[in-house]
């Protein structure tokens, strides 16, 4: 089976996914700057032409949305989607702050993004994440956000699962949960997690990955019109 694609959030980079997609044999796709939600699967297209078969795809908040884009798209094995929801709003605090983003603003946007108990170490990871993008890239990814409008799934949705944070201050419980009904997707919430269980919740998160995995694994082995 092909490795996960895996799709960071708005304005993140490699590095936070690496752990991850190195232990799934994975390979992890920075979004382009771009200020649509389309445009960037557009750009992001092509990554899935290279793989020898669908691969499953893992997209975190932004990832996630643009995950689904392209499983509208294109065959995929499979969606693991975290920290996302049906409606996704951006107040115009966030997008102005990001607009001028320093490295005050990603030390914010870090202590956001994480649990309170996260370890300092990750919040200074999720900082230079951040800051390793070209500068304007997290406001664009964020105007994505802001403008994107949702649609429903088409008639062939892969197997899918949402984790969700209990600590997430960035999408509502109520919208992730909206989300996961819609897309038929298994719900999973760690409570103790926010906007990036991959980050302050590994672990957990990893494990929850390799039984999506495995029920599309077995999927794929099951005789045409037998459910595996």
């Amino acid at each position: 089976m092909t490795g996960p694609l895996f799709l960071p959030g708005a304005g993140g980079g490699a590095s936070l996914w690496a752990p991850l997609a190195a232990r799934f044999d994975g390979r992890v796709v920075p979004l382009p700057r771009a200020r649509s939600v389309a445009a960037i699967a557009d750009q992001v297209a092509g990554e899935l032409g290279r793989a020898p078969e669908p691969p499953l795809l893992v997209g975190n908040s932004l990832g996630a949305l643009v995950a689904i884009e392209l499983a509208r798209r294109d065959p995929v094995a499979g969606l693991f989607l975290l920290a996302a929801g049906w409606e996704f709003p951006v107040a115009d605090s966030v997008l102005s702050a990001a607009e001028g983003a320093t490295a005050r603003t990603f030390a914010r946007i870090a202590d956001r993004c994480l649990a309170p108990t996260a370890d300092p170490d990750l919040l200074v990871a999720v900082q230079r994440d951040f800051a390793d993008r070209e500068p304007g890239t997290l406001a664009d990814h964020l105007t994505a956000i802001r403008d994107h409008t949702a649609s429903d799934p088409g008639p062939q949705q892969p197997p899918t699962m949402l984790i969700a944070g209990g600590r997430d201050r960035s999408v509502t419980l109520r919208d992730q949960v909206e989300l996961a009904g819609r897309l038929g997707a298994m719900f999973v919430q760690i409570p103790e997690s926010a906007h990036m269980p991959f980050v302050d919740h590994r672990e957990e998160v990893a494990l929850w990955l390799e039984r999506l995995l495995a029920i599309v694994a077995a999927e794929s082995r099951a005789p045409a019109g037998v459910e595996a």
